[in-house]
């Protein structure tokens, strides 16, 4: 199994969960979050004014799937989150190696 994390912008994340389902894995946690990249961000308001700061709002998205799956999960995010300008956000793959059910405190998965 592997952790993927999902930093996007907020307002995305609606059409993110739909796609999520659509391919078959709607679980996961969501924070909210600050933060930029290596520069700081400008962007333009309603007004047409641009300005420029250091953070922005974001959604981090923690999605839990089978190895076999990570590839399509990727994929989803990425075709829904791509604006092809700066900030559209970042995704890591992180190995799982045992989950353990709280409850029932049973390993799931691993050695």
């Amino acid at each position: 199994m592997v952790e993927i994390v999902a930093i996007i912008r907020p307002n995305c994340l609606s059409d993110t969960k739909k796609k999520l389902i659509e391919v078959g894995y709607p679980g996961y946690t969501c924070q909210k979050a600050m933060g930029r990249g290596k520069k700081p961000v400008k962007f333009m308001v309603a007004d047409g004014s641009h300005i420029r700061t250091n953070l922005v709002n974001k959604r981090i998205l923690n999605i839990i799937v089978p190895d076999e799956a990570e590839e399509d999960v990727v994929k989803a995010i990425m075709q829904v989150n791509s604006t092809q300008t700066q900030g559209d956000g970042k995704i890591f793959i992180c190995p799982i190696e045992s989950t353990f059910n709280v409850r029932t405190r049973k390993k799931i998965t691993g050695e």
